[in-house]
């Protein structure tokens, strides 16, 4: 006769939490979303992987000598070594809280598993990010994070000004013609107060929305995100990353994101099938490529505060 023994149990256990943390990651990274980062694979026996670019040539100005070959030039490569490390958690759940919980224990945790993956990787991804990428101060004349003011707030004479900078610097639009840039909802809130923001719901062109996207001004697409970086300085600073179709930074998995699921007893550990295990973990790395390649807008923001 056939039975569910409790291997298929937990098998199936562990099967509910990959997929709920798999399909959060994948429905809620925003500073590691992979459509931003340039991905690599690492090479078998290796624990980091290399990125490499080669820069434009420059133009070639000089009118050729009759009979005479042209001087030949060299291709210039930069590289950009990524690292990894090991990142994981484990919840541990007893077999009395099962019994007393009114709710589906196990299901609660799996949920909040996939959002603590969820909030490490999307942490060290922004965290790499903010410390990158071609600064750019609101305000006038300031030059460094500390010369910012709390007055000194995003404005969009000054967004205006950084994506001439940007298109200057031949960062690429994205296939739609706008740059992005993600901000926190300090920053979003003076941003939509101007009389120049578009409000995403008025869109008029069927554009697909992006993930957070609030609207449109000064040619960016808006995207408001909680967890923004900001500095502390004279003033709370927030970094607004602001970016194009070129991807400044790159992101490398050494080990694939896993989860587990140790179901109660069968080692002196648990003699008595007192407690239950639920983890992940990831072997993760992101890098900034090339800091021309986006921009980190520094400014202070309007108190939210009713």
């Amino acid at each position: 006769m056939a039975t569910t023994d409790s291997a298929a149990i937990a098998a199936a256990v562990t099967f509910k939490v990959q997929a709920n943390v798999l399909a959060t990651l994948r429905a809620e990274l925003v500073f590691a979303n992979a459509e931003w980062a340039e991905q690599g694979d690492f090479d078998q026996g290796t624990d980091t992987l290399l990125f490499t670019s080669f820069a434009d040539l420059s133009a070639a100005t000089t009118p050729l000598t009759e009979g005479t070959a042209p001087t030949a030039v060299a291709l210039v490569m930069s590289t950009v070594t990524l690292g990894t490390d090991q990142y994981g958690n484990v919840l541990g759940i007893t077999d009395v809280a099962k019994v007393k919980s009114p709710q589906q224990i196990v299901s609660i945790g799996s949920e909040k598993l996939s959002r603590n993956a969820l909030e490490l990787l999307d942490t060290i991804s922004r965290d790499v990010i903010a410390a990158g990428g071609t600064p750019y101060y609101a305000g006038t004349g300031n030059a460094a994070r500390a010369d910012l003011a709390s007055t000194d707030i995003v404005t969009v004479d000054s967004l205006r000004r950084m994506a001439w900078q940007m298109f200057k610097s031949k960062i690429p639009r994205a296939a739609d013609g706008y740059y992005r840039i993600l901000v926190s909802p300090d920053v979003a809130a003076d941003i939509a107060a101007d009389a120049d923001f578009i409000d995403a719901v008025k869109y008029t062109d069927r554009m697909p929305l992006l993930k957070n996207e609030i609207g449109a001004i000064a040619g960016f697409r808006v995207m408001s995100v909680v967890n923004a970086p900001t500095f502390a300085s004279t003033t709370t600073v927030h970094a607004s990353i602001a970016f194009g179709s070129i991807k400044g930074w790159g992101a490398g998995e050494l080990q694939s994101l896993s989860t587990y699921h140790v179901a109660p007893g069968g080692d002196h550990n648990d003699p008595i099938a007192q407690s239950e295990l639920l983890g992940w973990k990831v072997m993760f790395g992101v890098a900034v490529l090339n800091n021309g390649f986006y921009f980190r807008f520094e400014s202070a923001a309007s108190d939210l505060t009713p």
